[in-house]
Parts: structure tokens; sequence; C-alpha cells
């Protein structure tokens, strides 16, 4: 039956069953064997809400509830009772919980079965999709090395844990893999759907645009009525907005629950300069404190976030690194969205973390993805090179998340 199933389909599910099913063995070892933190310790707001997050007993447990950590325990409290005006939920953007809350009834109610199915579900689509869009113009060979580097990125555990990141993710490359075939019907709907789940939905209007205008060899007087489908995108946010102005009385409170998380807008050099002085701080705090630095079961401890601020800036550069190179490689579309994906949560940086969750938020740059691919397709010591990197830190960073230590 295998042999049957198209190229792409078969490579993008044979990765999807590979990498997902290691982090399903993975993740209840390191539960049961792992020192466990109390994520009431981390924030005002309690986390712990085991009518949302417990709802197994025994294996079923140490399999299912591990992937509701953090965020998830938002997502689940707006799916099961909706938004309220000031509990900081309107932060999280409405389809994703909605997915949930739709699929809720094929698993007798449950949630955390609902949310892992539909991570899941969009994260073999994103699979899909950017294999078919690297085969466009790069081959086979490159798409599935593209597609095998993001599903063993450091933090693609998020694409089976309750968060909106796969579903970004599918919405995000499909969008540009209707326009790179010239409809741009789908590509706005799947651009409006982007940013109904998280407001950088409305950066997929720059490669929407260069793409458009690069077909007609940007001459603006070719542009046609079909350009105003791009509108659609901006439509997502529109929809969110009105949502809000006629339940709360005011469309912009989505923004001031940002302040919850210390959140504010700061430009991407000042955020970047604010991660450089974070990241050496924590090297000289990592250097005065020889004790124990990562598996420390108190969240708060000064040596576990000088490492986060670390690791966040070591990610971040990399990825800036790569942008560089996409200018040179990519469709200049591609790259554009790569470093605006980056930009834009550089822009808002944490007053505590300044690149607070920067790991988690490049999964979304997938065109660097892209490039990795291409590179990787031709060279086997870069290919190894960074799959065992990936490897290290993606079962790492597993291992802690599923302990409620905060990993992005």
């Amino acid at each position: 039956m295998g042999r049957r199933l198209p190229p792409a389909l078969r490579e993008t599910g044979l990765i999807f069953l590979i990498t997902r099913g290691a982090l399903f063995l993975l993740a209840p070892l390191a539960y049961l064997t792992l020192p466990k933190m109390d994520p009431a310790a981390f924030t005002e707001t309690p986390l712990l809400k085991p009518e949302l997050t417990h709802t197994f007993a025994g294996p079923a447990h140490y399999l299912f509830d591990i992937w509701a950590r953090w965020d998830a325990v938002w997502y689940l409290q707006i799916a099961a009772h909706g938004y309220a005006a000031h509990d900081y939920s309107t932060a999280f953007f409405p389809l994703y919980p909605l997915f949930i809350a739709m699929f809720k009834p094929l698993f007798a109610g449950n949630g955390v079965l609902a949310g892992i199915f539909v991570s899941l579900g969009f994260c073999l689509a994103a699979f899909y999709f950017l294999y078919r869009l690297v085969e466009i113009d790069f081959g086979r060979q490159a798409a599935g090395k593209a597609v095998f580097y993001l599903a063993i990125f450091p933090t693609s555990l998020f694409f089976q844990a309750i968060y909106s990141e796969s579903l970004f993710l599918a919405l995000s490359i499909g969008c540009l893999l209707a326009a790179r075939r010239r409809d741009y019907v789908i590509a706005g709907i799947a651009g409006a759907l982007a940013t109904l789940t998280r407001s950088a939905g409305l950066l997929l209007l720059l490669p929407l645009f260069i793409m458009y205008m690069q077909e007609r060899d940007w001459r603006f007087r070719d542009a046609g009525w079909d350009m105003l489908y791009l509108l659609l995108v901006p439509l997502g946010l529109g929809v969110w907005m009105l949502f809000l102005g006629i339940r709360f009385g005011d469309p912009f409170i989505f923004t001031e629950a940002q302040s919850f998380w210390l959140r504010e807008f700061t430009g991407p050099l000042a955020g970047l300069w604010e991660g450089f002085k974070a990241a050496f701080r924590g090297v000289e705090t990592l250097f005065n404190t020889p004790d124990d630095l990562y598996w420390t079961v108190i969240d708060q401890d000064s040596r576990l976030w000088s490492a986060y601020d670390i690791i966040n800036l070591g990610f971040t550069l990399t990825f800036l690194g790569l942008c560089v190179a996409a200018f040179r490689k990519l469709p200049l579309a591609y790259a554009v969205y790569a470093l605006a994906v980056i930009i834009f949560p550089l822009s808002y940086a944490s007053s505590t973390v300044p690149l607070f969750s920067m790991p988690r938020f490049l999964l979304t740059a997938f065109p660097i993805f892209i490039l990795l691919g291409i590179w990787g397709a031709r060279n086997r010591w870069l290919d190894m090179t960074v799959t065992v990197f990936s490897l290290a830190f993606l079962g790492f960073f597993t291992a802690k998340f599923v302990v409620w230590t905060w990993v992005a």
C-alpha cells in the first residue's frame, strides 16, 4: 500500500511517524525519571488545573496528559469555557482552541486528546505542504531534508503539544504554496486563517505581495483585481477584533493582555541588544555558580534563566546569520518572510527574559529549513552536524517540557 502513495505523502508520512513516535516514547520516560517542577511557582495565574490537564489515570496519563503544559492550559481553558475580559486569555488567538472545541466530541469531551489530535494533524499537513513547496524549485531530495530538519528541530516537540505551532505553520506554508501555484484565493484564505491563529499571520502579506508583483515583473500597471485577494490576510485579524469589540467592548483588548507576559514594543535592534546583555549576564552568573545548572527543580533559579538567555541568543543569532544566506539562495519572498518572522518577536522583547520563547518562534521561519534542506542534500557533513545537534537538543527540551520546566 505504501508504494501506491505519492512520494511526497510517503516520505513526509514516514518522517512524521518516526519523529512523533520517538517523542511519544521519550516523553513518558523523562516524566517518570526526572524531578518535576511546581508550575504554580512560575506565574500569578495558576496553571495547575487537573480538570483540564489530568484527564487520565495510569499509563494513559503518561502518554497524553504530559503534553498539556504551560500555554496548553490556556488553550484548553478557552476551548472549555471561552474567553474572559480580565484573565489575559485574549492574548491567545481563537482558531486553535476553536479546533479543540470542535474535535472534543470525537474524544468523549477530552480536550487533551482533541488538542493532541489537532496538533498532530496539522503537523502532518505542514510537513506535506513544505515538501511540495520545496519540491517545485529544488527537487525531492532537498524537500525531504527540509522536512526532516523541521521535524527534528529542538523545539519541534510543540508540534504534538497542545500549542498552536503546527496549525500556524501549516496555514503559513499552505499560503505560500498556493501563491507559488498562483492561486491567490486559497492563499488569501489560508493567510486569513493564519492571522486568526496568531497576529504574526499578518507578515504573510509581505511574501504574497512580492510573489504577486514578481509574476508581473514589478509592473504595477499589470496588477489586476485579483490583487485584492491579498487583503483577505488582515481580514482574519479584523474578525477577531470585531468579536472582541462586541464581546468586551474593546477590540484591542488582546494587545493589553500581552502586558501580563511583560512584553512591550522595543524594536528589533533594541530587543537583540537586550538579548546580548542578558546573555552576557548569564555567562557571568554561570561562571560564578559552580552548582547544578539546568536540572534544578526550582524554576525561579537565576542559573536556569541564565541558561535560557544564552540559549535564546544562540538560536536567534544562528537564524539571523542563515537569513543572510537565504537572501542569496532562496526566492526573495521566502527570504523576506524568514527575516520578518524573526524580527517580529525580537521587536516585542520581554522585560525579564528579552528573547523569551525565541527558539519556539523560530519554528515558523520555515524558509530557513528550506535553505538547510538544500545544503544538507549536498553536504554529508552538514547533514550530520544539523541532525546530531537537533536530535540532542530535541530530546533535552522534550524531557524538560514534560516535567513542567519552561523551555520556550
